[in-house]
């Protein structure tokens, strides 16, 4: 494969924490504009794959590539390649003393210095893409989990990323405010949003994956186009955990 290929390559990735060899030699490619779902179980290495991709965690030895720029080399600033690839954690992380629009524009205005009014009308377009137009003075604490989440894919989206890396996005959500998250991660999709996607969510990944990646015990155990994997998994692994999961 080419490094220039696909918004973001990663090649024979592997990291350890201590004695833990945690990702065995991972590899991936996304297109622009694919939607990528990571599967597989607790501890397969999935959220670790993730931070890899945009350098919150340190790989101890492979590549990365995000649009051709090979971002493990240590002269690429690790804060630029986390302008390029914006991460929507499990947890909200939101700053509780800020209302919603001022989550939304703090990095436009701390990290681009982009003028406030400007990232104001910016960060006003993006809740209101998120379904929170009317919502931009609340703070965190008047917001439910589904708008909370909303609210952190609307900051993530304000830098403009390249690609956008979701780790189990509404694994701390009620499931009244699953579908909502859900809907605003298929509309991104259908737009164009290059993605990455930790979930166990099966309906979005079937019906809005383009590509499905089993990861198990720090290795991709099997790959393939999402409808392929998940109606018809290969490896007797694979077969296991769809089972459960499906029920």
């Amino acid at each position: 494969m080419s490094a220039s290929r696909g918004a973001i390559r990663a090649e024979t990735l592997h990291k350890s924490f201590g004695d833990l060899h945690v990702l065995r030699g991972v590899s991936l490619t996304v297109d622009k504009g694919e939607v990528l779902v990571i599967l597989g179980p607790s501890g397969g290495g999935k959220s670790t794959l993730l931070r890899c991709l945009n350098l919150l965690v340190y790989p101890d030895s492979g590549q990365v590539w995000v649009d051709g720029v090979l971002t493990t080399d240590p002269r690429v600033r690790p804060e630029w390649v986390r302008e390029q690839v914006g991460m929507v954690f499990q947890s909200f992380n939101l700053f509780t003393h800020l209302r919603a629009i001022d989550n939304v524009t703090l990095g436009l205005r701390r990290v681009k210095k982009v003028p406030a009014e400007e990232a104001a009308d910016v960060g006003t377009r993006l809740l209101e893409r998120v379904g929170l137009g009317d919502k931009l003075r609340e703070f965190p604490a008047n917001l439910s989990g589904g708008q909370q989440q909303r609210v952190a894919i609307a900051r993530t989206l304000a830098l403009n990323p390249k690609v956008v890396l979701f780790d189990e996005p509404t694994s701390a959500l009620d499931p009244e405010f699953i579908s909502e998250v859900l809907d605003v991660m298929t509309s991104l999709a259908r737009e164009g949003m290059t993605m990455v996607v930790v979930t166990h969510e099966m309906g979005f990944a079937k019906g809005v994956g383009d590509h499905i990646l089993f990861l198990a015990d720090g290795e991709v155990l099997e790959e393939g186009p999402a409808r392929d994997l998940i109606d018809h998994p290969q490896r007797a692994r694979t077969r296991a955990f769809m089972s459960k999961i499906l029920g």
